[in-house]
């Protein structure tokens, strides 16, 4: 059981105290102050949690809508994040997750990175570094599900936030009962009876997602087949299948390989090519370049093209250089280029001077030539000048 940075009560008269202590105030940031209910005994199945959090809700004669929160674990990387934030690093500046269950006295002063423009930057440049092949170190991180209740209404949620707990998440004020950790199997089994009862088309697409976040495809895998070959919306099958790359499975790749080649709407197959593209078994990258030759649907070859620059590999450049020079459609070898300018600049130099000096196709070679004049690398500059001067 993991207590670090949970508030730990020897009973529940103590947890309700808390929770309906001090009236709403506000934090130091401006925001409401959110009032916080803790489990005592987070080693109790999760459904029996749930039950307790709903009866405390009642028992407090809440008015309005409120939250109930629970954490699960899952292996991620080490810079990576799940959730929003306004600042970079997150949580600069703004109360975590963790510290408003905790209750923890933190200085939330102004930060002085919170620029968008500035968080972007970093986040480009995390890309790149993973991009140039420096893989990113790998730890398990307590990603909390949060979801909003009304007491008017049934035990439907009307809102699911998933972040990390080290994030802010902003709660607008509303209580937030919290009833700790839980395992995967069980979370997984009480968000499908969510889903399964679910009415709103957001609430289910919401419910998918907080599914998907496990790492069990024995158990995820499944629950995303029956979604998609389901008469839900396909906004729904499209996040089903998406997410059906985060599990990694062979299972789960020859559902997609399925999808990509034979759903009926397109949204859904190329949904499909984007999640292959998450994927980091060997076996995926072989079917993406399977795809990106071979997909009869044009409109979805184009997605497999540009996701082969996602895994930028030795065997996916060498297969964007066959599709831009020997391609059957002029498109296709267009959209090559494109993925090109996506990948490192050590990496798609040489084939864009080469296409942009030698393709037989004047197209071809007028939007590689253009993505060498959104370079500033010398080497694009000399190869646009020997072009002028070979004219």
């Amino acid at each position: 059981m993991r207590e670090k940075g949970w508030m730990n009560f020897s009973a529940a008269v103590m947890a309700v105290a808390t929770f309906m202590g001090a009236a709403s105030g506000m934090s130091a940031s401006g925001a409401p102050e959110t009032r916080v209910l803790v489990h005592p005994q987070s080693n109790e199945p999760l459904l029996t949690r749930v039950e307790w959090a709903f009866a405390q809700a009642s028992a407090s004669s809440l008015k309005g809508d409120f939250w109930v929160g629970y954490s699960v674990r899952r292996l991620m990387g080490k810079r990576s994040f799940i959730g929003t934030c306004q600042s970079y690093p997150p949580g600069k500046g703004e109360p975590t997750l963790e510290m408003v269950i905790s209750r923890r006295q933190t200085d939330i002063g102004k930060s002085e990175i919170h620029e968008p423009t500035i968080r972007e930057t970093a986040e480009m440049a995390l890309k790149q570094f993973e991009k140039d092949g420096r893989h990113e170190e790998k730890v398990e991180k307590d990603i909390a599900i949060v979801m909003r209740y009304s007491v008017l209404k049934n035990r439907q949620p009307v809102e699911v936030t998933i972040s990390n707990l080290t994030l802010p998440v902003d709660l607008r004020g509303l209580p937030l009962i919290w009833i700790g950790s839980a395992e995967n199997p069980e979370s997984i089994e009480y968000l499908d009876g969510l889903y399964r009862e679910a009415s709103g088309e957001e609430a289910r697409e919401h419910l998918v997602e907080a599914v998907s976040i496990h790492q069990s495809p024995r158990l995820v895998v499944p629950f995303l087949e029956n979604v998609l070959t389901s008469d839900r919306s396909d906004s729904i099958r499209e996040e089903a299948v998406t997410m059906m790359g985060e599990q990694d499975d062979l299972q789960g790749m020859a559902i997609m390989k399925k999808v990509a080649t034979s759903d009926p709407s397109s949204e859904v197959r190329e949904s499909a090519v984007w999640g292959l593209s998450e994927m980091e078994r060997p076996e995926a990258e072989d079917l993406l370049i399977d795809l990106a030759l071979n997909l009869r649907d044009h409109k979805t070859r184009e997605e497999a093209v540009m996701a082969l620059a996602e895994k930028a590999s030795k065997k996916t450049i060498a297969t964007l250089g066959k599709i831009a020079f020997d391609d059957r459609e002029t498109e296709i070898q267009k959209q090559a280029v494109y993925a090109f300018a996506d990948l490192p600049e050590t990496e798609a130099l040489p084939f864009l001077i080469k296409i942009a000096k030698t393709h037989s196709n004047p197209e071809i070679r007028k939007a590689a030539i253009y993505e060498l004049g959104d370079s500033e690398n010398p080497e694009a500059t000399k190869a646009l000048a020997d072009i002028l001067k070979s004219k």
